[in-house]
């Protein structure tokens, strides 16, 4: 799935997401399809701490999982320039 095919052209951000710049990192990677190993290799970190990213995001947002924080995220515009 490509971030590009999320993205709405009147996105809203989300009110108070806290997420941190690190767990937008993450799902920004994981939206272009990076598996969690592929997102430690690229952000030089051991994969426990991007799997430690993504669960801290899947609470903060109320999802249940990282394909639905990724969609949520997209949706909402967290990934815009």
């Amino acid at each position: 799935m490509k971030l590009d095919l999320l993205r709405m052209s009147r996105a809203v951000p989300l009110i108070h997401s806290g997420l941190t710049f690190r767990e937008i990192e993450v799902l920004k990677w994981s939206a272009e399809g990076k598996t969690a190993a592929e997102v430690a290799m690229i952000l030089n970190v051991k994969l426990r701490t991007v799997n430690f990213h993504i669960g801290s995001a899947i609470r903060k947002m109320g999802v249940t999982n990282k394909t639905s924080a990724v969609v949520q995220a997209a949706l909402h515009g967290v990934f815009q320039p």
